[in-house]
């Protein structure tokens, strides 16, 4: 089992400062119990705006999620709060922070991407794959750390590049995983075109999809992001593929893809296409044709 080694900040990058609410949001603690922590075990020490606001830095940030990755291990905080940051860290190691509770690989995947540690963010994702297997990891630990990335870039807690580094690294393992899978002579009877439209970038968790139909016997067409939408029936068309699976993130586009949509069913009526993504809502109404995915259950088998 590899080893996991929490980096230090000598490497990190300023990030916007967080404000108590923001922590909670990071950590999943309390505000009322971090300000405990705060003033009983003086585990933080807020700094202040020229207009006397609190406010915490990212090396704050840093601390408090290893913090919390012993303190939801079960550690008492009146014993970390003893500890130093180099106790900290091999009280971490040594507890490999039980591998089959999720919120500590969450934890340790955020820390990952806030330090810009690509083998941070390696060897805790093989520890959840040898612990959970790949699909559960993704599913599990993987999905909720979006949700939680999210959350941080709402609040102004990580900057594009870290979010860069981070999407793109869960990237590789997907297409990994993908390429693992790929069978050259197998030739499966069902075949789907999966795709992001035109405007749009967001294509994790299609790639997932991608990975689940493929190893559900599916021939994958996988058209990649932001495909014009000509593009997409041009390929139906000379595939003769009337399964379509896409994800909707960007709001802005909405309008433009219903036109499309209408476009797709009249020229294949007997179109089925599947939606994810956060305006996933915003088609069903469309036609009787269009599913929504909620999870990786709702897929086409």
């Amino acid at each position: 089992m590899n080893i996991i080694i929490i980096a230090t900040l000598s490497n990190s990058i300023t990030l916007a400062s967080y404000s108590i609410k923001d922590l909670e949001k990071l950590t999943g603690i309390k505000a009322h119990t971090l300000r405990i922590w705060e003033q009983r075990y003086e585990l933080l020490t807020p700094q202040r705006s020229d207009t006397n606001i609190r406010f915490y830095s990212d090396e704050e940030a840093i601390k408090l999620l290893k913090v919390t990755a012993l303190y939801n291990q079960g550690y008492k905080i009146s014993r970390i709060a003893s500890m130093n940051e180099a106790s900290i860290n091999e009280c971490i190691v040594d507890s490999e922070l039980n591998a089959s509770h999720g919120q500590a690989y969450i934890e340790k995947l955020t820390i990952a991407m806030i330090e810009l540690s690509e083998a941070l963010f390696i060897t805790t994702f093989d520890q959840a794959i040898a612990e959970h297997g790949f699909k559960d990891t993704v599913i599990k630990i993987i999905y909720p750390f979006l949700e939680k990335l999210g959350v941080m870039w709402t609040v102004g807690g990580i900057n594009p590049a870290q979010e860069h580094f981070i999407s793109n690294l869960i990237r590789q393992k997907l297409i990994a995983r993908i390429d693992k899978i790929y069978d050259p002579v197998a030739k499966p009877s069902k075949r789907a075109i999966l795709f992001i439209p035109e405007g749009d970038l967001h294509e994790l968790g299609l790639l997932f999809y991608s990975y689940l139909l493929q190893e559900s016997g599916y021939q994958v067409i996988y058209l990649g992001q932001s495909v014009p939408a000509e593009d997409v029936l041009s390929v139906a068309k000379t595939y003769q593929c009337n399964l379509f699976v896409c994800s909707v993130i960007n709001p802005s586009i909405v309008e433009e893809f219903k036109g499309t949509i209408k476009t797709l069913f009249k020229q294949f009526p007997k179109a089925n296409l599947y939606i994810a993504g956060s305006q996933k809502d915003q088609f069903l109404k469309l036609h009787k044709s269009i599913h929504q995915i909620a999870s990786a259950e709702d897929l086409p088998r």
